[in-house]
């Protein structure tokens, strides 16, 4: 398994009803480099799917601080790039 899906699918262990909706990204490939993620799809459908679930990707690549964007990709189609808000912490949201 990926890693950076592997970090998805542990930030929300304990929510299995978001879990299951996070099935799709398990046919993706995940690359990371120059400060984005791009998680290359199998075909337009496929694609769609993903793009549904940008906001479930956000939060913990966010959180720490691993990209600026995401970008999806599928064969034959134009990529689409979103963009990943910087979320800031309070030490004490860490104990």
């Amino acid at each position: 398994m990926d890693r950076l899906l592997d970090l998805v699918l542990s930030f929300y262990r304990e929510e299995p009803e978001v879990k299951e909706l996070l099935q799709p990204l398990r046919l993706c490939k995940f690359q990371r480099s120059w400060g984005s993620i791009t998680l290359d799809c199998l075909d337009a459908t496929h694609l769609q799917e993903v793009s549904v679930l940008i906001s479930f990707l956000e939060t913990p690549f966010a959180a720490l601080g691993l990209c600026k964007e995401i970008i999806l990709r599928a064969p034959g189609l134009p990529k689409r790039q979103y963009l990943v808000k910087t979320l800031h912490f309070s030490s004490d949201q860490f104990t």
